[in-house]
């Protein structure tokens, strides 16, 4: 079988979903996950504390991987960095302490008039003039700064090190913000300003991409010199998971270094006209490469870019849909998702115009197909299979085109890559 034909072909059979992730989407102490629990914000009310400090992932391949990352009152060692929520007008104030052996800092791109310890938080340099960080850092070994500023406009945002950026930022240095629009407060669920950004509030999801070099992680951990030019990355994170991890809960107990998830649960389109609300994902990209992420089966429709609407009302709509969503280096997006073109299969008045295969022609394995290709359906199960997925539901894949981010260790189908489950028009119970 070749499997990146299959994945560059937009491959969409839950037959073969199910039977190369179901394996390994749970751990053997019998846990289960539950898909499609949205972002997982940090407590805080706008007051954060976080500790840079080392740590060590573990790779579904089994290795794991010296790194840094933040602890904070809810884990004790976290990469990616806490996601940060507020409501456009808040202001946010986040206190780092500096567990590390260098100095340390943090930047935040979008956000103006950030001050750190009360002064504005412009680039350091030395006595020759050189620039040693873009932010006023947190000393070494135990030093502290803290950073404020007014999140003043609706989207999605990165905060990451000033310093030393792309070694801290390879290191795990770097989170998300996410700034909802004023009428939050109030109840509404939108990205933006804008009520055409209405989303259904129980599917909201971020991704956010990185990618590992575990040589020059090990080179950091010994204190060795690191020769950038060899950069090889070989694992290719998802919210600080590599699939199949990437499948988990949020704060699944096997996985403390990284605590979210990144399943998609969306709804298909209603033929009778009827209201469904999109689900919303956010998309945020730490790597040096672009990414463009692949949603088997459907289209996403872009709405925003960096903080910044793509249709505004009384000005040109400039949002599109894409079959990629494509996100440059440093930088965020957010697309709307609700699934079309399923919907209308029906057994009596759509049949699929050729015979299904047989039990014996097909891969069965884990809980991911309900043995029926209708939306909403399920089939007669094989002999001695009392359990399939809850409803009928569908899962579809959704990864990294560039095929070599969908591995782990050059080992195919993992990296970045996760599951869209599609639940039919009633829900599931």
């Amino acid at each position: 079988m070749n499997l990146r034909r299959l994945l560059a072909g937009g491959l969409s059979l839950t037959v073969l979903t199910g039977a190369l992730f179901a394996a390994a989407a749970a751990p053997s102490s019998g846990a289960t996950a539950t898909p499609g629990e949205g972002i997982l914000c940090e407590p805080g009310n706008g007051v954060y504390t976080m500790s840079a400090t080392t740590g060590f992932e573990t790779m579904p391949d089994g290795n794991s991987v010296f790194t840094w990352g933040y602890h904070t009152p809810t884990h004790a060692f976290q990469n990616t960095a806490p996601v940060i929520c507020a409501t456009a007008g808040d202001t946010i104030r986040i206190t780092l302490t500096n567990n590390l052996a260098e100095d340390t800092s943090f930047v935040f791109p979008g956000m103006s008039n950030v001050q750190a310890d009360g002064v504005d938080a412009v680039p350091q340099s030395d006595a020759t003039g050189r620039v040693t960080s873009l932010a006023p850092v947190a000393p070494a070994k135990g030093g502290q700064t803290t950073y404020t500023f007014t999140a003043d406009k609706p989207g999605t945002y990165m905060y990451e090190s000033g310093t030393d950026s792309r070694k801290q930022v390879e290191m795990g240095l770097w989170g998300a913000i996410v700034v909802y629009p004023a009428c939050h407060a109030t109840g509404c669920n939108q990205a933006y300003d804008d009520p055409r950004t209405t989303f259904e509030a129980t599917r909201e999801y971020i991704h956010m991409f990185s990618s590992v070099d575990p040589d020059i992680h090990s080179a950091i951990q010994l204190g060795q010199p690191v020769d950038w030019s060899t950069y090889s990355a070989k694992y290719y994170l998802i919210n600080g998971r590599s699939a199949p991890d990437s499948l988990s809960p949020n704060n699944a107990a096997w996985l403390p270094f990284a605590p979210y998830g990144s399943m998609v649960r969306v709804r298909p389109q209603d033929p009778n006209g009827g209201d469904t609300l999109p689900a919303l994902v956010r998309y945020v990209n730490a790597m040096d490469k672009d990414v463009a992420f692949h949603p088997h089966g459907n289209t996403e429709r872009v709405i925003g870019e960096d903080g910044q609407p793509l249709d505004t009302i009384g000005k040109p709509d400039n949002s599109y849909g894409s079959f990629l969503v494509d996100i440059g280096s440093n930088r965020t997006a957010e697309s709307m998702f609700t699934w079309t073109d399923q919907w209308h299969y029906d057994p009596t008045t759509n049949p699929i115009p050729v015979p299904l295969s047989p039990y014996n022609d097909l891969i069965i394995k884990g809980t991911w197909y309900a043995m029926s290709p209708y939306l909403g359906s399920q089939g007669a199960l094989p002999p001695g299979v009392t359990q399939f997925n809850q409803c009928g539901e569908y899962y579809h894949m959704a990864h990294n085109h560039a095929l070599y981010a969908a591995t782990n260790y050059g080992a195919t189908f993992g990296g970045q890559m996760t599951l869209i489950r599609i639940d039919p028009l009633g829900g599931c119970a």
